[in-house]
């Protein structure tokens, strides 16, 4: 779903979608709709300035193009917001396994995670070398505690490990990091000489975007959560 920002768009007619990095793939427009109110519309043509949602267009994600597939041109896209903490999201293995909820299978625990991220643009969920281990990074310890306890309440039985503050560096270095919730709670650490001595300060930086303090809460009441009660 998206506003029409030049030229005319009618059902059947080819496209190609461009996504961040500027790859294109081919698709067709099988449904275009549009919105009276609150009412959503089936119609035969739309034109610049409509709010259409499209059917047909797979893998969509927000930010993406969908252009002429004879003129394809990207819009500048819509940048969201980097995760700052992340954590492990597992099957439940203690021995009280299978007691708290139906779904307590990798297969079901990965589907919901990857179903997510369609609704959820901040969220990130990567696989690891186990099939039963995923990392899901959100932008604080709200974001990865409402998705927890969402989880919890769908009947999802899973165990989340201690949160990892993710570092970046900033500066001529691209470079990304991690460092756990144990390492030091500093805003930001600099590494320049002193004026006058005719160096040339550090290029690199590097900039913590959550503190330890707020790691260790979030994993006590995700742990509190997934196992179904609270503190």
């Amino acid at each position: 779903m998206g506003r029409l920002q030049s030229g005319t768009l009618r059902p059947g007619q080819a496209v190609a979608r461009i996504d961040h990095f500027g790859a294109l793939t081919p698709a067709k427009v099988t449904q275009l709709f549009t919105f009276e109110g609150l009412a959503r519309e089936e119609v035969d043509e739309a034109r610049a300035g409509d709010i259409v949602a499209v059917a047909g267009v797979a893998g969509v994600s927000i930010g993406d193009t969908i252009a002429d597939a004879a003129d394809p041109r990207a819009l500048p896209p819509i940048r969201v917001e980097e995760p700052t903490l992340r954590m492990t999201f597992a099957v439940n293995t203690s021995p009280f396994a299978g007691r708290d909820g139906t779904h307590v299978t990798s297969r079901k625990l990965r589907e919901r995670l990857f179903a997510e991220l369609e609704r959820d643009v901040a969220l990130r969920v990567a696989e690891t070398g186990s099939p039963d281990t995923f990392i899901v990074s959100g932008r604080g310890e709200l974001h990865l505690a409402i998705l927890v306890e969402t989880l919890r309440r769908e009947g999802y039985e899973f165990q989340v490990s201690r949160p990892e503050v993710i570092m970046k560096e900033a500066g001529c270095s691209s470079r990304t990091s991690s460092s756990t919730s144990r390492s030091r709670p500093t805003s930001s650490a600099r590494s320049s000489s002193s004026p006058g001595n005719g160096a040339a300060p550090s290029s690199r930086c590097a900039t913590a975007t959550t503190e330890r303090s707020i790691a260790s809460t979030a994993y006590r009441r995700a742990a509190c959560w997934a196992s179904g009660r609270r503190s």
